[in-house]
């Protein structure tokens, strides 16, 4: 019988396939269509912005039925069906649409996922950075496979692989242990959100929202500096192989440094990492800047997902890494929104915006940590 720490960690393989296709290779796929940056900004922008008004219910419905894993599987289905919808759609607004639709079932897939294993680690001997590497890991493989797609079928393929990944979500979360309703629903929703977990999650969404410029550009950008498909999928390789070796030690970090200090880093690493894109460097210092997404995203990651699983209140576990993810979302969307234009203006210089939203979420972290949070253990 496969342990149930194997099966949590292939779902989160079916998961971060579509998203390792999706990030790189959505925006190359709307240029491939005839769309301009400013057309690509808003259609970026879309699903984030539709996330605003439903992504902290997808987290509460799994809290309230006590049933994430039926959340997931039906979350993943519906995904899958709305892509399906963004390939068929004869138009751009059919199609932004069907975009933003998708968008309100995949992304909560994730928080729902997370606080399922955080509340899981104990019971079943669970280490959740290595645990979620997998995603990681699968995230290089969509990359790897997307460029490949992309060079040999510049049509819709990546489309059909971004469709495949959350029909696999779905099929690998059917053998998880579902959660007991009944005990889910009495211990639900009540507690007060203490201050150091609302300012931290300030600070995270700051951290995270400076990938804005990145998942809209970067990889537009390095296909006009001359990179292939497959060079690109490569370079977003390297950086989610840096993220799954701070993955792996992720756990041991958490404890020596704390949240609010791991995502203090990450708002340093972004300083750094985006600073230097805005000077557009030569490509043979991508890699180098790549590794910095070890920092920039996977100690901002651990830091709030360690943050919401430490101080939530009992029974509002998914709600508050959902609500954690929102506030990633308001940051992702207002910087894509800002990008836009200012990409058409100055381009590479736009990742100066992203250095600015690192130090004011390395700085507000670090505002966290002087609140002294007593930390269990």
């Amino acid at each position: 019988m496969i342990a149930q720490r194997h099966i949590i960690a292939s779902v989160y393989v079916g998961l971060f396939f579509g998203i390792g296709i999706y990030l790189p290779f959505f925006p190359v796929w709307l240029a491939g269509r005839g769309y301009d940056a400013a057309f690509i900004a808003v259609a970026l922008s879309v699903p984030l912005l539709a996330r605003l008004c439903t992504q902290p219910l997808g987290g509460l419905v799994a809290d309230r039925t006590g049933r994430p894993r039926l959340t997931v599987i039906l979350y993943s289905l519906a995904s899958a069906l709305c892509f399906l919808a963004v390939l068929a759609a004869p138009g751009p607004w059919t199609m932004l649409a069907a975009l933003g639709l998708a968008s309100v079932f995949w992304q909560p897939t994730l928080p729902v996922l997370d606080a399922y294993t955080v509340a899981r680690r104990r019971a079943i001997g669970l280490d959740y950075g290595r645990t979620r590497l997998w995603g990681s890991v699968s995230f290089i493989g969509g990359s790897i496979a997307g460029g490949a797609v992309l060079g040999a079928f510049p049509g819709d393929g990546v489309l059909w692989l971004i469709v495949a990944g959350c029909l696999a979500c779905a099929l690998l979360a059917l053998p998880l242990e579902e959660a007991s309703a009944p005990s889910a629903r009495s211990e639900a929703v009540g507690g007060r959100i203490p201050a150091v977990l609302l300012v931290g999650l300030g600070a995270a969404a700051l951290v995270q929202g400076s990938h804005g410029v990145l998942y809209a550009f970067s990889s537009l950008h390095w296909q006009a500096k001359g990179l292939s498909g497959g060079a690109i999928g490569a370079l977003w390789a390297v950086g989610v192989a840096a993220e799954v070796a701070l993955f792996h030690v992720g756990t041991r970090l958490t404890r020596r440094l704390g949240p609010p200090l791991l995502i203090a880093l990450g708002g340093i690493c972004a300083v750094i990492r985006f600073a230097a894109m805005g000077l557009d460097p030569p490509a043979a210092l991508l890699p180098l800047l790549q590794t910095l997404h070890a920092g920039t995203f996977a100690c901002t990651y651990l830091g709030m997902v360690e943050l919401v699983a430490r101080h939530a209140p009992a029974g509002r576990g998914a709600s508050l890494q959902a609500l954690a993810t929102w506030g990633v979302t308001i940051g992702v969307a207002l910087c894509t929104l800002v990008a836009g234009p200012l990409w058409g203006r100055i381009g590479a210089g736009t990742f100066f915006l992203s250095a600015g939203l690192g130090a004011a979420g390395a700085v507000l972290a670090l505002i966290t940590h002087r609140l002294r949070e007593r930390e269990p253990g």
